[in-house]
């Protein structure tokens, strides 16, 4: 499939864009896998085009696979882009933690008018890296949300643990469950020492269009 790249320093954001060969007017921002080239993406992408839809797959960066202080002025200057080049309509799709993101930006950008969030928060979480460190796989960042606009980071709810503990809950938990992906105490236990505030929940009250949430 031919696409074209974006990069950060030239493009003011990291993602990939998938157009449909008998034309569109309406493309999703998709942020879905690792990177907006890998397997998962290119399956979204296969599907969406199918559908008639132009695709803008989006990841925080090149082998970046953490959230913390992500620029939303990334998804700002995305949509100007995709408007620029014939896109009257403009969707955003993503899953956990992009879920949220896409949840997030949804209510700061009216001209997204459809938006799919597949097992989302409803609040910003503190940002959190991902690779190799202390053998652990991902870590909390202290001080740093994970989603940052205008310079500043969002108001989040942080984790009671912080590393290498936060690693740990989540080992045990996968481990005691059998499953990676539902290791929930790390969140529960954070959510029960930090009460939510109303600045930390995200304005879905804001968000223009239809929504979907699964």
């Amino acid at each position: 499939m031919k696409h074209i790249h974006f990069d950060i320093k030239g493009d003011g954001f990291y993602g990939a864009y998938w157009v449909c060969k008998d034309g569109s007017d309406c493309a999703v921002i998709a942020m879905l896998g690792d990177d907006p080239e890998d397997y998962m993406a290119r399956s979204a992408v296969k599907w969406l085009l199918r559908l008639g839809v132009n695709v803008l797959t989006m990841s925080p960066g090149k082998k970046d696979y953490g959230h913390h202080n992500y620029p939303l002025e990334r998804i700002e200057k995305a949509i100007t882009w995709l408007k620029s080049h014939g896109n009257a309509k403009i969707g955003i799709a993503g899953a956990s933690t992009t879920a949220t993101l896409a949840l997030t930006a949804a209510s700061l950008f009216g001209d997204i008018s459809l938006s799919i969030a597949m097992t989302p928060s409803d609040f910003v979480w503190q940002g959190f890296m991902q690779g190799k460190k202390d053998g652990c796989k991902e870590w909390p960042i202290e001080g740093e949300s994970l989603f940052s606009y205008k310079g500043k980071p969002l108001p989040y709810m942080p984790f009671c643990y912080q590393h290498p503990d936060y690693w740990r809950i989540i080992s045990e938990e996968s481990k005691r469950t059998g499953n990676m992906i539902a290791s929930r105490k790390l969140f529960d236990d954070s959510e029960a020492a930090h009460p939510i505030t109303e600045e930390e929940f995200i304005k879905v009250e804001n968000i223009r269009g239809k929504l979907f949430l699964v």
